[in-house]
């Protein structure tokens, strides 16, 4: 908010005869009305997000560092689509960075296990579900 807006409406309090309490009250009034008017408004695109189809349980069973720089993970997946009765699991290998930040970590997890069982549920059961659609859980 500008100091001139500010001193504008100080000075038009000032010739006015009005308790404090009163004069707080309309300023507050003024400030609430304003103050919205000058926000930006929030997108509308998050609004219409679809929910997931199958949804996944990523566990973390076993860590090797072949070098500083990574990590191979060994995961145990389960994997579950409840709207057609489809179920499954797997054991998979991934090999991340060993200089990502824990939530950088999780988050190349998740994602790599989304791409891993959308190509998978595709490729070994003609089923197709975009990975956006995928739900990874980490345990």
């Amino acid at each position: 908010m500008s100091e001139k807006l500010i001193s504008d409406m100080t000075n038009a309090f000032r010739n006015v005869t009005v308790s404090r309490k009163a004069a707080l009250q309309l300023f507050g009034g003024v400030m609430a009305v304003a103050v919205p008017a000058r926000l930006p408004q929030a997108a509308g695109a998050g609004k219409h997000h679809k929910p997931p189809l199958v949804f996944v349980a990523v566990t973390v069973t076993e860590i090797y560092p072949p070098s500083s720089f990574e990590f191979i993970l060994h995961m145990s997946v389960g994997v579950a689509y409840p709207s057609i009765d489809f179920r499954d699991s797997y054991t998979i290998q991934r090999t991340m960075g060993s200089n990502l930040m824990p939530d950088k970590l999780r988050a190349a997890i998740a994602a790599d296990v989304m791409d891993y069982v959308a190509g998978d549920l595709q490729g070994n059961s003609g089923i197709t579900v975009p990975a956006d659609r995928i739900a990874v859980t980490l345990l």
